[in-house]
């Protein structure tokens, strides 16, 4: 365990903010996670647009990342 991210970055060397990016993706709706890893949808998003929409409620999410719109 590591009490923030900047531990966590140093831990793994990795820069803070592409942990802290990464990170988001555990913010994404769980059919989102199950539709790119189980069925491996193709997205219409980039690796970053998919971290920004993790701030996105859940329903929002798979309209986003699957159709490309906000």
């Amino acid at each position: 365990e590591f009490g923030t991210v900047s531990d966590l970055a140093i831990a793994v060397n990795l820069a803070e903010r592409h942990v802290s990016r990464q990170l988001r993706l555990a913010y994404l709706a769980p059919d989102v996670l199950k539709r790119l890893v189980y069925k491996r949808e193709v997205t219409a998003v980039t690796i970053i647009q998919l971290t920004e929409c993790a701030v996105l409620a859940w329903v929002e999410q798979a309209e986003m990342v699957f159709n490309g719109t906000e």
